[in-house]
């Protein structure tokens, strides 16, 4: 296996390349996780590869999901090691169990569920990738941290229930409401949820966000 496969692999994604350089240039030596970390990536970017028979990337994912699920246990508490575990679990199909990932990955971590300071700068010094394959290409908006936190809703949120609705609790929505890496998704729950309940919302509020906005062009976009 080459140790190095994130480093040409993760290159084509658009959040991760300003990341690259200093991901490459860390120093891992105390970090006693980095190897057993490494081959876990690796072995899930090989589960990506189409060249290989669908058996051979089935069982690399679930030796992937299987390493991510190791390091949690022996107490690597690295975000990227949540990340990718939630990213393995969703590839398998099981969100409820993705959802219970996120909701230990914000409870050990509670900046992810307030908003950031303005002046924070977040640095990450492993290589990972979203949780949802929807936040590939989707550009940093704010900085990284508030690219984080709205990954990291989108699996919690919608592992919850396939509709906000269901348990009528906006509270997780409603926290990163100005988060400007919001998906299109949690926007229209939020605006869902918000007419069901009888809540004061203006269309203008509504369409003036930026998520929203996607959400709508996206659709007329297919109408068309």
């Amino acid at each position: 296996m080459n140790p190095k496969l994130w480093q040409t692999r993760l290159a084509a994604y658009p959040y991760a390349q300003p990341s690259l350089m200093s991901w490459q240039l860390s120093d891992h030596a105390n970090d006693i996780h980095w190897s057993d970390y490494e081959q876990a990536l690796n072995g899930y970017l090989e589960c990506q590869d189409d060249s290989l028979a669908l058996a051979e990337r089935y069982r690399a994912l679930i030796e992937a999901r299987d390493r991510f699920l190791r390091l949690r246990a022996q107490g690597d508490g690295h975000i990227a090691t949540h990340m990718m575990l939630m990213r393995s679990i969703l590839d398998l199909g099981d969100v409820r169990a993705a959802a219970q990932a996120a909701e230990i990955l914000r409870t050990e971590m509670p900046w992810l569920t307030t908003p950031l300071p303005e002046d924070l700068q977040l640095q990450i010094n492993r290589p990972f990738l979203p949780p949802t394959r929807d936040f590939d290409l989707r550009p940093v908006r704010g900085d990284l941290g508030d690219w984080l936190q709205a990954a990291v809703l989108d699996v919690f949120e919608k592992g919850r229930a396939e509709s906000s609705c269901v348990h009528g609790d906006l509270r997780a929505i409603e926290d990163l409401a100005e988060n400007p890496s919001r998906s299109p998704e949690m926007a229209r729950r939020e605006w869902l949820m918000s007419l069901r309940l009888g809540a004061t919302c203006r269309m203008s509020e509504v369409t003036e966000d930026p998520s929203f906005s996607e959400l709508q062009a996206l659709r007329a976009a297919l109408l068309h």
